[in-house]
């Protein structure tokens, strides 16, 4: 049975930092299949400063060369908030009983106690909580009791009773951010090795981050 991957963001745009977490997430766990999921309106987030389509079109130019990873616009296609459960939910039917696993940075992983149902997300996939050498998170701690209380520790993961799991994965810093490459763009300085070459063209022929002239 196929084992599929969910690794989201804005990608506002994606870089070279995301494609080497989410191709060290695939090969941890022997995942067939990563989707990039292009988040919409993320709950918790700014708006995005790029469109939803030049997001998309410019996840769908990163992958070409990463046979692994596919570009999803599951929720660019659904109207509203990008919901978690919605987009676990929408996988799971689409992979017919597959397991599913959800890489998420430490960041995001502090807020879960404040998304919609995340009891329901945690019964129904295999939670990885991304983090840096020399970085430590106590997975039990942004839970709030009724839920850490359906967790069992397993050696280095939590086994949830539902069949569901959560743990950590040591993954290699590189210093890029979606932010410093909006910036240089904005600045007019090179962002060579911060994206692939086909984002960069990308970036350039549709003005992407650049000073709005009137």
């Amino acid at each position: 049975m196929k084992k599929i991957g969910i690794f989201g963001g804005t990608f506002d745009p994606i870089h070279v930092g995301h494609l080497s977490v989410a191709g060290e997430f695939a090969a941890a766990f022997g995942l067939d299949q990563v989707l990039m999921m292009v988040a919409a309106i993320p709950p918790h987030r700014d708006r995005p400063v790029a469109s939803p389509e030049d997001r998309l079109q410019m996840v769908q130019l990163a992958v070409q060369e990463y046979p692994g990873l596919t570009a999803s616009d599951l929720e660019l296609v659904r109207e509203g908030p990008s919901f978690t459960l919605d987009t676990v939910k929408e996988v799971r039917k689409e992979a017919e009983g597959a397991p599913i696993w959800m890489a998420l940075g430490g960041d995001a992983y502090s807020l879960i106690s404040s998304w919609y149902r995340p009891e329901d997300v945690l019964a129904q996939v295999h939670l990885v909580v991304l983090t840096r050498p020399g970085y430590s998170v106590d997975l039990m701690s942004p839970l709030p009791k009724i839920l850490s209380e359906r967790y069992t520790s397993n050696g280095d993961a939590y086994l949830h009773d539902s069949g569901g799991s959560l743990r950590t994965l040591q993954v290699s810093p590189l210093d890029v951010s979606s932010s410093m490459i909006r910036k240089a763009v904005f600045e007019g300085e090179s962002i060579r090795d911060l994206v692939t070459v086909e984002v960069s063209q990308y970036i350039q022929q549709k003005g992407l981050y650049r000073p709005q002239t009137v």
